[in-house]
């Protein structure tokens, strides 16, 4: 009995402000906490896309700063649809998933609305995507507790876990443990 060679599947880990876009299979692994990752994948081509944004719009940019776009929800957003329209991929046959936009604090009774950095992560995601007519198809956002995500880039599953304090100080931040 013979077997076929199984295509080897890279690795990487998706740090603060970056985005991965793969053509080819990878496991993109990223711990989150109020950042917010949104994953794209389009069955037909394969192509997939995730982004590890920190800020939800570039509006805010300290400074008016705009040379770190993939830190912010809207400009990560624009251009990951981008990548897809750019080869005529319509929107709607995208697969968006949502992960991320924890409230981090203690005690957030006592934090102003607008410092909850992740709920307005998610907010600023939800208007965009409402804004472009692009339905999400799973998410698992806020909460208090941080997660780690796994994207397989083939198949644009995302596996996600809740994880502890403890949990992350067993993370070396290149997604291994």
């Amino acid at each position: 009995m013979t077997r076929t060679a199984e295509p080897e599947i890279k690795t990487c880990y998706l740090k603060p402000g970056e985005i991965h876009l793969a053509l080819a299979p990878s496991l993109v692994t990223t711990v989150l906490g109020s950042c917010l990752s949104i994953t794209m994948h389009h069955r037909t081509t394969r192509m997939s896309v995730i982004c590890h944004a920190v800020m939800p719009s570039i509006a805010e940019g300290r400074d008016g700063k705009k040379d770190a776009a993939f830190q912010y929800v809207d400009s990560s957003l624009q251009w990951m649809i981008g990548q897809y329209t750019g080869k005529g991929i319509r929107l709607r046959d995208i697969e968006v998933k949502m992960f991320g936009g924890a409230a981090m604090f203690q005690d957030t009774r006592s934090l102003r609305e607008d410092m909850n950095i992740g709920k307005r992560n998610v907010d600023a995601a939800l208007a965009f995507l409402k804004r472009h007519r692009i339905p999400l198809k799973a998410w698992n956002v806020g909460g208090n507790r941080g997660r780690k995500l796994i994207f397989n880039t083939l198949t644009g599953e995302v596996l996600a876990k809740f994880i502890t304090r403890a949990d992350t100080s067993e993370i070396d931040y290149r997604g291994r443990k």
